[in-house]
């Protein structure tokens, strides 16, 4: 699989990650505040790679 696919997975595992940790933590927990910015940094490596295909 490519680096895209690689990202896509590991978004979607951070996702639910992060969906599971709300559910268990709520929305203003420590472990959910840095999932998210985990999850934010995948996100961005994702859309920089599709700018970096497109070029």
């Amino acid at each position: 699989m490519g680096q895209m696919g690689d990202l896509e997975q590991k978004i979607e595992a951070k996702r639910n990650e992060l969906n599971l940790a709300y559910r268990v933590y709520g929305l203003l927990s420590e472990t959910v505040l840095k999932l998210s910015i985990e999850l934010d940094k995948l996100l961005n490596a994702y859309y920089e790679l599709t700018l970096v295909r497109t070029a």
